[in-house]
C-alpha cells in the first residue's frame, strides 16, 4: 500500500512550463546540430563554392567559417556526439531526471570551446551567453527534478 502512495506522489510533481520551453528549445537546436553534423562534411566543397561566390566574400573575413567547413569527420564526429549529449540531456530533464542537467550541461560547455580547441577559432561572446544562459535556466528546473 505504501508503495502505491510514493508512485502517486511521483506522478503528481509537474513539470513546469518554462522547462518544458527549455526542453523543446534543446530538442530543436540539439537536433539541428545532429543534423548538421552529418550534412556539413558531405557538402563541404559544395558550402565552400557557394561562399565563395558571393561578390562580397572576404577570404580574412571568412577565415572561421573555411575552418570550420573544411575541418572533416574527426570534428564533426565529436560535434555529433555532443550534440547527441545534450538531446539526451534533455529528453531525460523532460522527463524530470536531475542527471540530464549533467548530460546537457558537459555536452554543451565542451561544445563551447571545442571550436578553440581543435580549430584555434575564437569563441563568440554570443555562444557563451547562449551556452551559460540555458545551463543556468536549467539549473534553476533542478528543484523539479529527482
Amino acid at each position: 500500500m505504501e508503495e502505491s502512495q510514493n508512485d502517486n506522489s511521483e506522478e503528481q510533481i509537474k513539470r513546469p512550463r518554462s522547462l518544458s520551453f527549455l526542453c523543446i528549445a534543446t530538442f530543436i537546436f540539439s537536433g539541428l546540430g545532429t543534423l548538421s553534423s552529418i550534412i556539413a562534411p558531405i557538402y563541404a566543397d559544395k558550402l565552400k563554392l557557394y561562399m565563395m561566390s558571393d561578390p562580397n566574400y572576404d577570404e580574412a573575413i571568412m577565415a572561421d567559417n573555411l575552418k570550420v567547413i573544411e575541418a572533416g569527420w574527426g570534428y564533426y564526429s565529436l560535434t555529433l556526439l555532443l550534440a547527441l549529449g545534450s538531446l539526451t540531456g534533455a529528453i531525460l530533464m523532460w522527463k524530470l531526471k536531475k542527471i540530464g542537467f549533467h548530460f546537457y550541461a558537459f555536452s554543451n560547455l565542451i561544445m563551447l570551446f571545442l571550436p578553440t580547441l581543435i580549430l584555434d577559432i575564437t569563441i563568440s561572446w554570443y555562444a557563451i551567453f547562449f551556452t551559460l544562459s540555458f545551463i543556468g535556466l536549467y539549473a534553476f528546473h533542478l528543484k523539479f527534478m529527482k
